[in-house]
């Protein structure tokens, strides 16, 4: 598996396969460090995401139901949020726990948004930039009722075992609600999910008549247009919900 970001100053970060963590100039080639990981003992990242905020990296390392932190001036990875004990708990960053954090990103404001899969949830983490460490606040924004399949109401809302998102343009969110062969769409001014695409088989959504979603896994946003990963391969969809 291979993950790479841009950071400021045109610099780039790659995760290549072995956790190896390279920090490159910005001829993309030329290495300046490679960070040492050993704080993980051999658990996998999944995702990374540059902190505007924080002024660092943050790493989603499932296995270990923990977000990792690294920034410019070290060469490790620290914690960051997390008690290690698999759950959903909202709060302080480091009292927080997490099922399985298997995807993250950033919003326009500075908010982390995140994928926990085991407690089939969305959270987001915000951040304070008036104190010193940023005061990172967990929130669960979807999710609090457990898995299921239910549009409506942020708080009353349920994903089943997603494992992906994105940030829209617009600053909305899609998520790959794996569990439930769909993709959903979450409008965080109203705090409204609905389902965009595909779904139970009552109230599927269709795109395409020779097309049904079958466990999404990856949902990637490129010129205006979705692109969404499945069992059944690769496919483009119309962002016509936004």
């Amino acid at each position: 598996m291979e993950l790479s970001i841009g950071l400021p100053d045109g610099l780039l970060m790659r995760l290549t396969e072995g956790n190896v963590l390279t920090l490159f100039e910005k001829d993309h080639e030329t290495v300046r460090r490679t960070v040492d990981c050993s704080v993980l003992g051999g658990a996998p990242i999944v995702d990374l995401v540059w902190s505007h905020k924080l002024s660092a990296v943050i790493a989603a390392v499932p296995s270990l139901h923990k977000l990792y932190r690294w920034d410019p001036y070290t060469d490790v990875l620290y914690e960051f949020a997390g008690t290690g004990e698999s759950g959903r708990r909202d709060g302080k960053a480091a009292q927080a726990k997490f099922a399985a954090t298997v995807s993250i990103t950033e919003d326009g404001n500075g908010t982390l948004w995140l994928i926990d899969r085991d407690s089939s949830s969305l959270r987001c983490i915000e951040i304070d930039t008036d104190k010193p460490d940023g005061g990172p606040q967990v929130c669960t924004v979807v999710g609090r009722r457990g898995a299921g399949f239910a549009d409506g109401p942020a708080d009353v809302a349920q994903l089943d075992h997603p494992e992906d998102l994105q940030i829209l343009y617009d600053g909305s969110i899609v998520i790959a609600d794996t569990g439930n062969d769909a993709i959903r769409h979450l409008d965080p001014g109203s705090r409204e999910l609905e389902t965009v695409y595909g779904g139970h088989d009552a109230d599927a959504v269709e795109f395409d008549d020779d097309i049904r979603l079958k466990r999404p896994v990856r949902v990637t946003v490129a010129d205006s247009e979705l692109w969404v990963e499945d069992d059944n391969g690769r496919h483009r969809l119309e962002l016509h919900f936004v």
